[in-house]
């Protein structure tokens, strides 16, 4: 029994961790992808950063790697997906932001066990740094 356990406990953070590696690879080869000359680069930073990346975020790690994470405990399964989350920011004072806000929206998909008030409030946070920069 105990080495199901265990099993199990591996399985989910191989496909927690799977998740977030085919996501971060995923947004790299969008990157290479030619932008189209029509659209101003302001816009089309506003559509990236505050419709795409707010609902695939919540997709991927509140909704797929929050729950594939499951088998290690419902607040383990928060903590790594935050983590994973703070990761994908890059610099240092992203990192630390994105794993407070992570922390945050996990615990907001934990309480609710939707999705959509994450992608709520992501797109909320992401208006207003978008706004101020």
């Amino acid at each position: 029994m105990e080495q199901n356990t265990k099993t199990t406990k591996r399985n989910a953070l191989l496909a927690a961790f799977g998740c977030a590696v085919g996501y971060l690879l995923g947004g790299k080869l969008l990157a290479l992808l030619p932008v189209p000359a029509l659209l101003p680069e302001r816009l089309l930073s506003f559509l990236h950063h505050c419709a795409a990346a707010p609902i695939a975020e919540e997709l991927v790690f509140r909704g797929a790697i929050q729950g594939l994470a499951k088998p290690l405990g419902r607040w383990q399964a928060v903590l790594l997906q935050a983590v994973l989350f703070a990761v994908q920011h890059g610099t240092p004072a992203g990192m630390a932001y994105a794993l407070v806000c992570g922390l945050a929206l996990g615990a907001l998909r934990e309480r609710t066990g939707k999705v959509w008030p994450g992608m709520l409030l992501h797109t909320l946070n992401n208006l207003l740094v978008f706004a101020a920069g």
